[in-house]
């Protein structure tokens, strides 16, 4: 008898060994479904929010409660999963039980209060106040503003009296109690638990990115939805990067650990972007079709990457000395195309060697063993951290006063207008006002807000009270639809904010269905009071000490400087020393800089903007701050491979170049200080996507090679940065860099004429 064939494993994507075909296929949807969430936080928040909502009604069913205890204990269920933002397991029931006296204060002063309805009001009129004043104090200021807020308001919308109070108390606590326990029960209860599933996240957008990569090295061109696709698979990956390192910011998990998964995940980063931008510098050659040699190396390149994509493992590529003696012989003997597909196979090396660095376990459990980190180190990170949280605060400060001028003025106008349209429901156009500030800072944003508010509660009542009308009276199906409305209100993105606003309205719709008070004069009269209080919002946002766009994000634009000068000085200043954990946080400060500049001048790259010169104008500037970011972050992952005490001869280079990047770093920021409030008549500039303008990256494999090489880019870049800034400089004959017009700056060593030819590249790239 034959002997019996074992199953072969297979490899999954997070590195695990599955035997069952059907085990594997599983795994990979779920990995696939968890790139698409990152670390299933929308997920485990809707499922939160839903399950803490049933818990509750189903314990205040038990006890008999009334229909208003009902009310109040499922809205402050709702409330308590819209307000948490923190990360950390153990600062959400922080958040949480800092929660549960506020509401009970806010809600005793709404019900002690509910006679008198102008004191009423103006109590409101304070706890928004306040409410918008805590932001300065981040995301926990955030939350208890909404718990504050959402209390009173829930006192007004309930029309509690004092004789309430004991069963409203009564329902809110229990409302948190379950809450607490469904949060504890369902989901991730410690910070490992996190880390698994953003590690999870991570694998599984990257693997996305090395599929699409591997589909345009085999098609052998650079189709414009190919790029922009593996453009869009880059940002998802570097959104879960950025949420890794926030959740190690908030609360560290282990020192060592922490540092160690940051170095990886990095150094891991910057390698899938540096194949892709490699890619598509090939694919940008059209491929010559009688060239066998061409073709099969396409195909070995994107096997290569199809297998990294199952296998953590070091790839069958011929080491990278013999694609350096390619490179000295193989120009004159080989089409130039044929040369760029034979660059990318050490990309695919130094990914290989980074994945296997990295592992499927490292900084998910601390190692045992591990050795706590030198004092020393432990107070310069910790100093480094309280450093950046004094800046964000510095920067929040008076924002958040501002706003908070801004949200009462609106909010008044709103009790006013909102009394006039009717004395009961007068706090829904109070809400919308609210609402319309979080988290936007300039009149734009405001604005682009109250659209998305007021077009998702115009397409919420009319699907709401669809669902009204067909189900009718059945109680338990209007339950379902309620808590179905409440699953999509929070696991939707909130980048999507008009589909958040749909699902409230349904909600609401449903809601009075259920409380037998739903008439198409209230689903109207709620259309009404929302469009009161984003016009009352976006008054107060014009007349208010108003904040434009274009300031916004010029502040913006100031501290990206500020981070990326920063970053400069603690690369050169400590080249060669081996503690590159300050280069990656310092790089996390410029990616979170960058994402701050991004949301403020959302409003005018808009595809609604009318203004299309300005529209151009702000997508050319974060096209070209994404480049910079790009070689910051490569110049940062770079600089903790520089070899220790092994190439002094290279320092003085690096750091006379790093100065020169500096002194235009300092230029931009005073250009940036001193533009006019108002756009310039320039002409409109070519927009290029991001992995367009890097693909004329020129491949080094040296670190002093590719450090001299990203500060040079990084430099160019800047300048036509400052290009764009202050057309009118380079009109007058200088540039505000302080080079002549149309030249790049000159590098602190010749790499086979590359530098120069480089940055004059990618000015040309820019010259609108």
């Amino acid at each position: 008898m034959a002997p019996r064939r074992q199953p072969q494993a297979r490899p999954s994507t997070g590195g695990r060994m599955t035997e069952n075909p059907m085990v594997a296929r599983t795994e990979s949807l779920w990995d696939r479904f968890a790139a698409i969430d990152p670390g299933l936080m929308r997920l485990t928040s809707a499922m939160r929010a839903v399950l803490g909502a049933a818990a509750t009604l189903a314990v205040l069913t038990a006890l008999h409660g009334s229909d208003t205890a009902l009310l109040a204990g499922g809205f402050t269920a709702m409330v308590t999963s819209l307000a948490i933002g923190d990360l950390h397991p153990r600062n959400q029931l922080i958040t949480l039980g800092l929660g549960a006296p506020l509401s009970l204060a806010a809600l005793t002063a709404g019900a002690v209060l509910t006679p008198y309805p102008t004191a009423a009001k103006m109590l409101f009129l304070l706890v928004i106040c306040l409410a918008v004043q805590a932001r300065r104090f981040g995301a926990r200021g955030l939350g208890l503003g909404v718990f504050g807020f959402m209390a009173f308001f829930l006192s007004q919308f309930a029309q509690a009296r004092v004789v309430q109070l004991p069963q409203l108390g009564a329902a809110v606590l229990i409302a948190f109690g379950a809450v607490a326990t469904v949060w504890y029960c369902a989901g991730p209860r410690t910070m490992y638990g996190v880390l698994t599933r953003l590690r999870r996240a991570f694998d599984g957008r990257l693997h996305a990115v090395l599929r699409d990569t591997a589909s345009m090295i085999a098609a052998g061109q650079d189709v414009h939805t190919r790029s922009r696709a593996l453009e869009r698979r880059l940002d998802r990956l570097h959104a879960s990067v950025l949420l890794i390192e926030d959740f190690l910011d908030e609360r560290a998990v282990d020192q060592a650990t922490d540092d160690l998964l940051l170095q990886h995940v990095s150094r891991t980063e910057v390698a899938a972007q540096r194949l892709a931008v490699l890619t598509v510098r090939a694919a940008r050659k059209q491929p010559s079709l009688n060239d066998l040699g061409e073709r099969t190396a396409r195909q070995q390149l994107a096997g290569r990457i199809q297998v990294l994509r199952h296998q953590l493992t070091v790839g069958t590529a011929p080491p990278s000395e013999h694609y350096e003696e390619q490179r000295e012989v193989g120009p004159a003997r080989r089409p130039a195309e044929s040369a760029h597909v034979q660059d990318c196979f050490p990309a695919v090396d130094e990914l290989t060697a980074a994945l296997r660095d990295l592992g499927p376990r490292v900084g998910l459990r601390p190692e045992r063993g591990t050795r706590p980190r030198d004092p020393a180190t432990l107070r310069g990170q910790a100093s480094a951290v309280e450093r950046r949280g004094e800046r964000d605060t510095g920067s929040r400060k008076p924002a958040a006063t501002r706003q908070a001028f801004q949200v009462t003025a609106a909010s008044a106008l709103a009790i006013v207008g909102g009394h006039l349209l009717s004395p009961q429901l007068w706090y829904w156009a109070v809400a919308a006002s609210w609402v319309v500030f979080i988290k936007n800072e300039s009149t734009g944003a405001v604005l682009l807000q109250s659209l998305r508010r007021l077009t998702g509660t115009v397409f919420g009542v009319v699907v709401g009270y669809g669902l009204a009308a067909l189900v009718g009276g059945d109680g338990p199906l209007l339950l379902v639809l309620v808590l179905v409305c409440m699953f999509g209100m929070f696991y939707t993105p909130s980048v999507a904010y008009w589909a958040v606003t749909f699902f409230i309205t349904c909600m609401l719709s449903l809601l009075l269905a259920l409380l037998g008070t739903f008439s198409v004069h209230v689903l109207l009269l709620r259309v009404e009071e929302t469009a009161l209080g984003v016009a009352c919002g976006i008054l107060a946002a014009v007349l208010v000490l108003p904040t434009t766009a274009r300031r916004a994000s010029d502040e913006e634009l100031v501290n990206f400087l500020l981070v990326l000068h920063h970053l400069l000085r603690a690369t050169t200043g400590s080249l060669g020393t081996g503690t590159s954990t300050s280069w990656v946080r310092a790089a996390h400060d410029l990616d979170q800089a960058l994402e701050s500049f991004g949301r403020a001048c959302l409003p005018l790259t808009h595809p609604l903007n009318p203004q299309r010169g300005r529209r151009d104008r702000a997508r050319h500037l974060v096209e070209l701050l994404e480049s910079a970011a790009y070689h910051a972050r490569s110049l940062a992952v770079t600089a903790g491979r520089f070899p220790t005490g092994q190439c002094a001869e290279w320092v003085p280079r690096l750091t006379a170049a790093a100065d020169r990047a500096q002194e235009t770093v300092t230029q931009l920021i005073h250009i940036a200080h001193r533009r006019p409030g108002i756009a310039s008549h320039t002409p409109r500039p070519r927009v290029t996507r991001a992995l367009s303008l890097l693909s004329d990256e020129w491949p080094m494999r040296r670190p002093e090679q590719r450090l001299l090489l990203h500060i040079d880019r990084l430099d160019a870049t800047l300048i036509v940065l400052a290009r764009a800034l202050d057309p009118l400089a380079s009109e007058h004959g200088h540039d505000p860099g302080g080079r002549p017009p149309g030249t790049a700056p000159r590098p602190a060593t010749p790499l086979r004429g590359t530098c120069t030819s480089a940055a004059a590249a990618v000015a040309c790239a820019h010259r609108t």
